[in-house]
């Protein structure tokens, strides 16, 4: 039950609009290059810099941001723990991958 809520909340703060969606999705992002043991120098370079761009456009106070940000963190977690013993190693090679080149930046793999 605990779960579902998690999971519900997370998809509560999914669905809203605007700097608040991206930012979210920035944080889930980080959160899994994190847990897939991509993160450098270049790539938490380009996720500040993107995140200090989405936080100046959103309208959250830090309550909120701070609540998003574990929400994002809860998710990508959840998501972690959903691949098995292993699974999350295609997770690693798709979705963590690809963040960490979209935040490191254009030809620079991680």
């Amino acid at each position: 039950m605990a779960l579902l809520a998690l999971c519900l909340d997370a998809c509560q703060a999914h669905a809203q609009p605007g700097a608040d969606q991206r930012l979210f999705d920035l944080y889930y992002a980080f959160e899994v290059t994190a847990y897939c043991s991509l993160v450098d120098e270049r790539v938490t370079r380009g996720f500040a810099a993107r995140a200090g761009e989405l936080r100046r456009r959103s309208s959250l106070d830090d309550d909120a941001l701070s609540n998003l940000r574990g929400k994002a963190w809860q998710a990508a977690h959840a998501e972690w723990q959903n691949r098995g013993p292993g699974g999350f190693r295609g997770w690693c090679r798709t979705d963590g991958i690809a963040a960490a080149r979209r935040f490191a930046g254009p030809g620079r793999a991680p």
